[in-house]
């Protein structure tokens, strides 16, 4: 299931994909971690360090797999993901270089070197893999027409990723390599968990089509839908072209008791949607539902002391208010098929 958090920015996004993050690595320390490249996990690496130095946090028995590497870069190459991985975060942690992993591109059996890697994957069991997104939707290099059902495997990069991928080669598209060795879809669907972490109007369309379109080929991340825990960490750029398509109650004998008198007011605090266009078309289905509530919509950019009193989160958040008092809040996250779904929480 497709679950998505919209955060107003990359700091924001970087912090809230950390917080998952962190919370696989110290809940199990033995735990294996399916990490990427690019610009989009900077962030969160940077977090990762951060609380390896001031916490403690051991990475000493992690093991980690790598999406993909380049194929004709050495490793010494500055921009080859072995050399990207090092110097973002391996070198900053405890970790092994023995437990570390990314897919060889050395040497002239490239088949072989896939094989190997998909047997590796085969023996581990990833506990959580991290995700960018392509402007056309890849994952890892899996571009467009990639089978759901492939695996490791050698990939030509389409035009469109060798012009995303030139500004770190000088902006000279000449420079980027032409092809590459990836994980395929299945090796990630297999991870326990999945973060996908997307910004920029430019990732805004891909994303849309990853969790409101039909599942396509065309478009690799649609495959993430029959996945049973992903999370899309969005800021309000990339999530700008998102359609929620109404509301769902779940669990509504609560909740139909909170609001059933008329001088209950509900609250949505806007921090969670970004553009507040995104907000209208649920509190209308809302308003249709329950006739006699009256909707107040409190921006907490604009208003921060009540954010900061009802301890509002960066998921929505339905408080219900009776002669002045809080009485009850729901909250809920959105699906792919549009819908935000209400789920109370406990008070």
């Amino acid at each position: 299931m497709i679950k998505v958090i919209t955060c107003k920015d990359y700091e924001e996004v970087s912090d809230k994909a950390a917080e998952i993050m962190l919370e696989v690595v110290k809940s199990n320390p033995q735990c294996t971690l399916g990490l990427a490249t690019g610009s989009s996990p900077i962030g969160l690496y940077k977090r990762m360090i951060k609380d390896h130095q001031e916490n403690g946090t051991s990475y000493s028995e992690v093991k980690t797999y790598n999406l993909d590497e380049y194929v004709g870069l050495p490793i010494t190459h500055p921009e080859s993901y072995y050399s990207f991985m090092h110097r973002n975060l391996f070198d900053h942690i405890d970790v092994k270089e023995e437990n570390v992993h990314i897919p060889s591109s050395q040497g002239d059996d490239l088949q072989a070197n896939c094989d190997a890697y998909n047997a590796a994957l085969a023996q581990a069991q990833i506990d959580i893999q991290v995700l960018g997104i392509g402007s056309d939707g890849h994952i890892g290099f899996n571009e467009p027409g990639t089978p759901f059902d492939s695996v490791t495997h050698i990939t030509y990069l389409k035009e469109s990723t060798i012009k995303d991928n030139a500004r770190f080669f000088d902006d000279d598209i000449n420079k980027v390599p032409t092809q590459a060795i990836t994980m395929g879809i299945s090796n990630v669907m297999a991870a326990k968990k999945v973060i996908l972490l997307a910004t920029g109007t430019n990732k805004a369309k891909a994303v849309a089509e990853a969790i409101q379109g039909e599942q396509n080929v065309e478009n690799a991340a649609t495959a993430l839908q029959d996945h049973p825990d992903v999370y899309f960490i969005l800021d309000e750029a990339a999530a700008s072209l998102l359609k929620p398509q109404g509301v769902e109650i779940v669990n509504t004998e609560k909740f139909d008791s909170v609001i059933a008198n008329g001088s209950v007011i509900v609250d949505f605090y806007a921090d969670w949607c970004g553009p507040c266009k995104m907000i209208a078309p649920m509190l209308d289905e809302l308003a249709k539902a329950y006739e006699n509530v009256r909707f107040v919509k409190v921006n907490v950019d604009h208003d921060p002391d009540v954010a900061a009193r009802f301890e509002v989160t960066s998921i929505p958040n339905l408080c219900c208010f009776k002669d002045g008092q809080l009485v009850n809040r729901a909250v809920g996250y959105q699906t792919k098929d549009g819908l935000i779904r209400l789920i109370e929480s406990t008070m």
